[in-house]
Formats: structure tokens, C-alpha cells, sequence
């Protein structure tokens, strides 16, 4: 399992997990593409990051299986 995380650190979904790399990088992709309109993501620390570098800029990461479930 993997998640996605901004080039500000956060999940880009937080409440999905991708069951393999692919559809990870997938995702970041499609991420990107949401910042298609103003041409660049802007970090919590104010640097623009251009359209073109957003998927790149996001990291991959394993988590375990059970990532998502809620503490009992």
C-alpha cells in the first residue's frame, strides 16, 4: 500500500491509500493536474512550484495495510 504526499508533506487524500506504485504515481499526476487553472502549487512556505514540476515534487511512501483504520 502507498500513499502520496504533497511537496508540502501532507496526504493528497488523506481518507485513500493506493494498492500499488502505478496508481500512486498516478495519483500525483492527477494532483498535479488540479493546479492546471493558476499555473503552479503554492507550499506553506510561499514557493511557487510550476505546473510542470508538481508530480515530481510529490513523495511516495509504503504504509502498512492497515493505514487507515481507526483505533478501536
Amino acid at each position: 500500500m502507498y500513499d502520496v504526499l504533497s511537496p508540502d508533506g501532507f496526504s493528497i487524500t488523506p481518507d485513500e491509500v493506493y494498492p500499488d506504485l502505478e496508481s500512486a504515481h498516478a495519483a500525483s499526476v492527477a494532483f498535479a493536474e488540479r493546479f492546471q487553472f493558476q499555473g503552479f502549487y503554492s507550499t506553506a512556505r510561499r514557493e511557487r512550484i510550476p505546473l510542470t514540476d508538481i508530480a515530481g515534487r510529490c513523495r511516495v511512501v509504503e504504509v502498512p495495510d492497515d493505514y487507515l483504520e481507526e483505533d478501536g
